[in-house]
């Protein structure tokens, strides 16, 4: 075999194990050892070759991870246009591997742990912010491994599973008992924490139904199908409360509904603002619903959730801070006015900059829409803001049924873990689902299937070590590295003046 063939079989081969640890048939698993035909790949590799293997890397990382991206259910033009964008993205994200590499290749092995978490918290901040296949959430399905995050995050998660890469790599480039020792206590270090951590909780109990409609996202808006939509939401919600009384002797506290479950702007006088009230009076329940939101001062459109109680009153709404970048709006589009003549099919939104804590009845909660879950430092916020329950409303039915939807739901599994709070998840099309203080799913539904889910939750906050600290591991990282290289170029540019003083 050649080298340049084995070094291509590597490469995808690393990218192939990654990529399925993030697909929903049970091979998380392979992310403990998915980077050890990297790591050989670029073994004695010099600088620039260590760096193209990167780009390659996350290139092909990215396209099998995400190659759903592909069917999802938007128009051909559109779909055309995206094509491009997804080609530059996975460039993008190829790009940071590059880089990681590049750093190791100068400065060991041992700081790629550092140098991947770190950037991957680069990669997810701003308006285009995208963690999307941070390697942390291939563990989501682990609760036991996932315990670590109400430590340092998913960006802790993602140095672990680096290190234990590495180890598992120079292992078999020479078997030693020594190192296997060392793999052995790695791997189970994080799971014995998750063993002593995990233990039941005590606290007030409030009943949840959460609806899951199921309409199709390319109709929901249309005019004809407005009564059909506004039926099944009603009656999903009245079956929450029968099953509810049937279950546990009492009605739910909070029915829930998904991202633009009412195809109106349901704040403005009318039949479905009405049909609403009515509905949250007859059940004598609070609804939590998402719509778009209408500004009357600023003539601004958000995408938000309102929380209708059963008096009639709306008071209590928030509007999505972190906007799905092209999708909802161009980035950057507030701050240059040219951008918003821009064109590409997107909505029209304007970003929410109130981080809302609702309150009812003893139950504070935030909401995440749509991809906010994604994001730790949002829902790191709403729980300094005194949030004990985040709910998540979404509506993934553009997603199909390949992985992406698995791979939104797993995301927002670690904002629990994180927060020590229970999250709770309504999607129009799934997955929906109900998640304990540890990221346990004790609740969730099928795909494309109209289904409620009615359970307990408590809103007790075990409090983390995570709550306080932050991103403070991953920022740390960042500060790391870029001191490594500082120092490394003031030796190098002292040598340089050195060697010029002495000729």
């Amino acid at each position: 075999m050649s080298e340049k063939l084995r070094y291509y079989i590597l490469i995808i081969l690393s990218a192939l194990l990654m990529s399925l640890s993030f697909h929903p048939i049970k091979l998380h698993f392979l992310a403990w050892f998915g980077l050890v035909p990297l790591f050989f790949a670029i073994d004695n590799k010099g600088p620039g070759a260590t760096f193209r293997a990167g780009l390659e890397f996350g290139f092909l990382f990215s396209l099998f991870s995400l190659f759903w991206i592909f069917f999802l259910q938007i128009e051909m033009n559109i779909k055309i246009l995206m094509t491009f964008g997804l080609s530059l993205l996975f460039l993008y994200i190829g790009l940071y591997y590059a880089v990681s590499l590049l750093i190791a290749n100068r400065y060991g092995l041992w700081v790629l742990p550092f140098a991947i978490a770190g950037l991957e918290f680069l990669r997810g901040i701003g308006e285009l912010g995208f963690p999307w296949l941070s390697l942390g959430y291939s563990q989501a399905q682990y609760p036991l491994i996932i315990q670590q995050a109400s430590i340092y995050g998913v960006y802790g998660i993602s140095a672990w599973l680096v290190f234990l890469n590495i180890l598992i790599f120079l292992f078999v480039k020479k078997q030693n008992p020594i190192r296997l020792m060392l793999i052995i206590t790695v791997f189970f270090i994080p799971v014995i924490f998750g063993v002593l951590r995990i233990k039941s909780v005590e606290g007030k109990t409030f009943y949840c139904g959460i609806v899951q409609p199921d309409i199709d996202p390319n109709l929901k808006f249309n005019r004809a199908l407005r009564e059909k939509t506004f039926e099944i939401l009603s009656n999903l919600s009245i079956k929450c409360a029968e099953d509810a009384r049937a279950k546990y002797g009492q009605s739910v506290n909070l029915i829930i509904w998904p991202e633009t479950a009412t195809p109106t702007f349901l704040k403005s006088p009318g039949r479905y603002h009405n049909l609403v009230r009515s509905l949250c009076a007859k059940l004598n329940t609070p609804i939590l619903t998402g719509t778009a939101i209408y500004d009357h001062k600023t003539h601004h459109i958000y995408n938000g959730a309102i929380l209708v109680q059963p008096d009639g009153s709306m008071k209590q709404e928030y509007r999505k801070i972190h906007l799905v970048p092209f999708g909802e709006h161009i980035p950057f589009d507030h701050y240059i006015k040219v951008l918003q003549k821009i064109d590409l099919g997107q909505g029209n939104y304007a970003p929410g900059r109130k981080y809302t804590v609702f309150n009812i009845s003893g139950l504070s909660f935030s909401c995440l829409i749509c991809f906010e879950s994604i994001f730790p430092a949002l829902s790191h916020i709403f729980i300094k803001k005194g949030a004990r329950c985040l709910i998540n409303i979404t509506n993934d039915g553009w997603f199909g049924k390949i992985s992406g939807p698995q791979q939104h739901k797993d995301m927002a599994i670690l904002r629990s873990v994180e927060n020590g709070v229970y999250l709770l998840r309504s999607a129009n099309t799934g997955i929906s689902m109900v998640v304990d203080f540890y990221g346990r799913v004790v609740a969730q539904t099928e795909l494309f299937k109209p289904d409620i889910i009615v359970q307990p939750f408590m809103t007790e906050h075990l409090g983390t070590i995570y709550q306080n600290i932050g991103y403070l591991l991953p920022l740390t990282f960042l500060i790391l590295i870029a001191a490594i290289i500082f120092i490394d170029i003031l030796i190098n540019f002292g040598i340089i003046i050195f060697k010029y003083g002495k000729h």
